[in-house]
């Protein structure tokens, strides 16, 4: 339409014979040029055929500039920038990195005493310390902090002492910890924090035990039913009793004893950590939200010396 030696302007989608598999992007792509040249794979624009009359399939399409194609059809437009999908990612949120290097130090501790003090067969004495680091990660940066030095220092127990070791402290320590930890967040009374933690540790000394015996191929659950068993019956032979103890029974007694070993054991936590988390740097003094009357016996603040 421009007359002798004007360029048409027209809108041009490209293509090339034996590329119909390319990205599907690159073929609706439309970019103004100029009329295209004979013999390069455009011709006459047929509207019947919908393409160039070139002996191509569907070369393209031609339009005036007007838009328009002669049978009075609007070519495809392109997507804008702002319709065009684009890929995101997603990061999970992570701990800064003082917080990744305190937990891998708190980790590092707790795995190293953990081996030496089974090692020396000393870990008896040092039973209140193994859930301590866990405990203290939960009091200054939360749970997710806890249970990142559990998971760590659960590996490196793998590593260094074998997969029974390991298991034992999860069974343990571990999950007692995570317990506390979590619930000491909540600010939980004691009433509850003392017999869900203490039946945390009751069901990791069964598991403890099933895993044991998994691994060593000895059934140690009946040496604990056995060694019941022997108990009961010197007790009913003391006390003058002529029947034998029933497996029920056993079962019972063995149950209460583990119980009453774990509530024993985390009452004795609470007692020690109400004391010990007052002098961590970071950490609610009144963390472990001990009673008023328990905070008066063992003599910490308000009732004992100042802070």
């Amino acid at each position: 339409r421009g007359g002798v030696g004007r360029p048409v302007r027209t809108a041009v989608r490209w293509t090339t014979r034996g590329t119909e598999g390319l990205d599907e992007r690159k073929n609706n792509t439309w970019m103004p040029s100029s009329a295209p040249r004979a013999g390069a794979g455009y011709g006459e624009y047929s509207a019947a055929s919908g393409g160039f009359d070139d002996g191509t399939s569907g070369g393209g399409y031609a339009t005036s500039s007007g838009g328009y194609d002669t049978a009075g059809n609007a070519p495809p437009v392109a997507p804008s920038k702002e319709n065009r999908t684009r890929r995101t990612t997603t990061t999970p949120d992570v701990l800064p990195v003082s917080v990744l290097v305190e937990c891998a130090m708190l980790a590092a501790l707790t795995g190293l005493l953990f081996h030496l003090s089974t090692l020396f067969r000393v870990d008896a004495w040092f039973g209140a310390l193994f859930p301590l680091p866990v405990v203290i990660a939960a009091a200054r940066h939360g749970n997710d902090a806890a249970g990142r030095v559990a998971i760590v220092t659960t590996l490196l127990l793998f590593i260094l002492s074998g997969p029974l070791r390991a298991a034992n402290y999860v069974f343990l320590h571990g999950a007692m910890a995570l317990s506390l930890g979590s619930m000491w967040n909540k600010r939980r009374s004691w009433w509850i924090t003392v017999p869900v933690s203490a039946l945390v540790r009751s069901l990791g000394i069964f598991a403890s035990l099933a895993f044991s015996s998994l691994v060593l191929r000895e059934n140690v659950m009946k040496l604990l039913v056995t060694q019941m068993f022997g108990l009961l019956d010197q007790i009913s032979a003391n006390v003058g009793a002529t029947f034998a103890p029933t497996m029920s029974a056993v079962w019972g007694c063995a149950i209460f004893f583990v119980l009453l070993n774990s509530l024993s054991y985390v009452g004795i936590l609470h007692a020690v950590y109400a004391i010990v988390l007052r002098a961590i740097a970071g950490v609610d003094p009144d963390y472990v939200n001990a009673p008023d009357r328990v905070k008066k016996i063992l003599g910490v603040p308000p009732y004992g010396t100042g802070r």
